[in-house]
């Protein structure tokens, strides 16, 4: 599905637009939408899908109030303010400046939908101008930068690292306005006509990433751009495990990583979870045998705490991230158990795999195996979030 901007005169009017498997537009109408940018971090938005005029608008419960889904977005991905009317925007090659480009596609997944909420998870953004040269923006790629910008502003004293980690701060506790706010503050610094991130990079001496060439910006062309958001079955499943890595990418990134590493391993005495083997770096190995995994990188604003990771052997850490072998929690035994997937066995039947091995190791896991401090054993939100990802 997607939040489209339909430019039949006068400012434009956003829409949904689209399905979600079997979720249809008229699923959606009277719920507000929830803006999911990591798992569990959730932004409510004042912005509700209404049957208007025949149509799927959307419509902000406060009309007084300019805090519009795509002002939202653009603000904690730091870019410059969007123009809603695409036809007062410049012509010719877009660029990222403020009042010269529009938003007019969000393509996003359906996280949950209830009976007065939708939470989307927006997967990029379609920036357009009056003559639709069009480029298309990753949302997590850009968020990734943000998020090293937030880390790098700590190391610093000035009017901007303040303003980027009011930012923060704000994103964090998920306050719309102050985010807003602080994104205005942002781009009020940037004396040039640039996008505020690269303006924010340069500021803070950010290494040479590859990505922050682009800072998440990708060309497109124009028939692309109107086909994103009309997904297939196939493609959500893909979607789902791309969107799992991306953000145990971002996990691995910078010391913090490595703490994380280090923490996790002797969380767990250097053992693995699922096969219970023993194998720390030793004079005669020369490395260790086991990994640090992410469950999922984002965890009540700590990316690297030790009840997000598991301590796993190289062969199961892989089985892990394949989906192969899957750990769940059983909140009425309240025990953590190890399962092939179905996937899995599948493929095996298929002649595809031999799991001869792994299949000994499915079962309850023995607590012994946990680390000695139950605030760090494997939380089971997100334990859940990852598996539910896996299973679309």
């Amino acid at each position: 599905m997607r939040i489209a901007l339909r430019t039949s005169g006068g400012r434009g009017e956003y829409e949904v637009a689209g399905s979600h498997e079997a979720i249809r537009v008229h699923d959606v109408f009277d719920r507000e939408i929830a803006l999911e940018l990591l798992p569990g971090c959730r932004f409510p938005s004042n912005n509700f899908v209404r049957h208007t005029q025949g149509k799927p608008r959307i419509r902000l419960h406060d009309p007084h109030s300019d805090c519009h889904v795509y002002l939202i977005l653009a603000a904690i991905l730091l870019l410059p303010k969007p123009k809603r009317e695409i036809g007062a925007t410049p012509g010719g090659k877009l660029q990222i400046y403020k009042d010269n480009f529009s938003v007019t596609s969000i393509p996003f997944d359906v996280v949950e939908l209830s009976s007065t909420e939708i939470v989307v998870s927006p997967t990029q953004m379609v920036l357009s101008n009056s003559t639709f040269d069009s480029v298309r923006l990753d949302v997590i790629e850009r968020l990734r930068i943000v998020m090293a910008c937030w880390e790098a502003a700590s190391k610093h004293s000035s009017a901007l690292a303040s303003a980027i980690l009011r930012h923060r701060n704000a994103f964090n506790l998920r306050d719309v306005k102050a985010v807003i706010g602080a994104a205005e503050s942002i781009r009020l610094s940037n004396i040039e006509s640039d996008d505020p991130l690269r303006h924010i990079t340069k500021a803070l001496n950010l290494p040479n990433l590859d990505e922050l060439m682009w800072l998440g910006v990708h060309s497109t062309d124009i028939e692309e751009a109107m086909a994103l958001g009309e997904e297939n079955l196939e493609e959500l499943k893909e979607a789902a495990r791309n969107r799992i890595k991306v953000w145990q990418q971002v996990a691995m990134r910078g010391a913090a990583g490595a703490r994380f590493s280090n923490e996790v391993r002797q969380a767990y005495n250097h053992t693995c979870l699922f096969s219970g083997m023993r194998l720390p770096k030793t004079p005669a190995t020369g490395s260790s045998g086991v990994d640090a995994a992410h469950i999922l990188p984002w965890a009540e604003y700590n990316l690297n705490a030790v009840s997000n990771g598991l301590c796993l052997s190289k062969l199961c850490h892989w089985a892990f991230d394949a989906g192969i072998l899957r750990l769940s929690y059983g909140t009425s035994t309240s025990n953590y158990e190890i399962a092939l997937s179905e996937a899995a066995l599948a493929a095996e039947s298929a002649g595809l795999l031999k799991l001869n091995g792994l299949k000994d190791i499915q079962g309850v896991v023995s607590t012994s195996l946990l680390p000695k401090d139950s605030s760090n054993w494997p939380n089971p939100s997100f334990l859940k979030v990852y598996n539910e990802a896996l299973n679309l």
